[in-house]
């Protein structure tokens, strides 16, 4: 029996990239986005605005997917919190029409964060309760109920991921690696944790769940919980250059617009147990993440097919 064809929203950020380069080797997939590709291997991209209800029904109807892994997201923390009506509109609005779209029988995957928990205490599993105290995290949980109340036929995936983008914006990952290569002043939190995972070994992992029975909310991050210091400063040492610009902050001194939960690490044993599959050390993410600075996003993908058939 044929692959369902594979419909990834956000397809040229981050994640849903990665996703497109991954999945695309083996399966129909399909990517929506308002930005043009930017990978080395041809893709099949449609560009739109998934805002509009008519590119919905039309993009529902030329693909007809089987699966939608849906990346696209407002995700800056403190533009949210400043407009808090626009994300919600991003993140649960759009989520609720896109599901309405499309076809009854279509398994939805929607990417979530690990912002969702509300960070008083470490390891958030799955059936914890999550109470986000920021208008991103408000909005994402919004988008899970949406998915949840819509179908059972779903994935919630919480993760918190770094990598390798486009260069139209950059990450969290490439602005911390630059300013160590070059020395830049920089001030890292000690008192804010969380658990990174580097975005191919998030892919690799996601890919194991995307066919039934799996369902419901799975967590995917790194096995180790750091601090955004620890991490800045592991991946010096990993890189191998020196961290002579570093300064240790704390979030309480920051003048962010949106206050951030201290604790966001996540629990993934129900993905280790539904999978067989370990999550990520920090040490082995970073070493990938390094060696990938500068190769074609299609060359990132070498692990794959093991994990896949294993």
């Amino acid at each position: 029996m044929a692959e369902p064809t594979v419909l990834i929203t956000g397809a040229c950020g981050l994640l849903g990239a990665h996703l497109m380069i991954a999945l695309g080797r083996d399966r129909e997939v399909v990517g929506v986005d308002r930005h043009p590709w930017w990978g080395d291997e041809s893709r099949h991209i449609i560009q739109g605005d998934l805002e509009s209800p008519e590119f919905l029904r039309r993009l529902a109807t030329d693909v007809h997917p089987g699966i939608v892994i849906h990346c696209a997201a407002m995700t800056t923390v403190d533009a949210c919190e400043l407009d808090p009506e626009r994300a919600e509109a991003s993140n649960a609005g759009v989520t609720r029409e896109l599901i309405r779209a499309m076809p009854p029988t279509c398994r939805m995957v929607y990417i979530s964060t690990d912002g969702v928990f509300q960070g008083d205490r470490p390891f958030w599993g799955e059936d914890d309760p999550p109470i986000p105290c920021t208008a991103y995290g408000r909005s994402k949980l919004h988008g899970e109920h949406v998915v949840a109340q819509a179908t059972t036929n779903h994935l919630v995936i919480r993760t918190n991921f770094y990598g390798w983008s486009s260069g139209r914006k950059r990450t969290m990952g490439q602005w911390l690696y630059r300013s160590l290569k070059t020395h830049e002043p920089i001030t890292l939190f000690d008192d804010v944790f969380f658990t990174p995972i580097y975005v191919v070994d998030l892919v690799e992992r996601l890919i194991r769940l995307l066919a039934p029975p799996h369902q419901g909310i799975v967590h995917i991050a790194g096995a180790e919980r750091l601090s955004k210091y620890a991490f800045g400063m592991l991946l010096a040492d990993v890189a191998g250059v020196p961290a002579d610009g570093v300064r240790r902050g704390t979030v309480e001194d920051a003048a962010l617009v949106a206050s951030r939960p201290k604790d966001t690490s996540l629990a993934c044993k129900r993905f280790e147990r539904l999978t067989g599959i370990p999550v990520p050390g920090s040490r082995m993410g970073l070493g990938r993440f390094i060696a990938d600075c500068g190769r074609p996003l299609s060359a990132r993908f070498e692990q794959v097919e093991s994990l896949r058939n294993g």
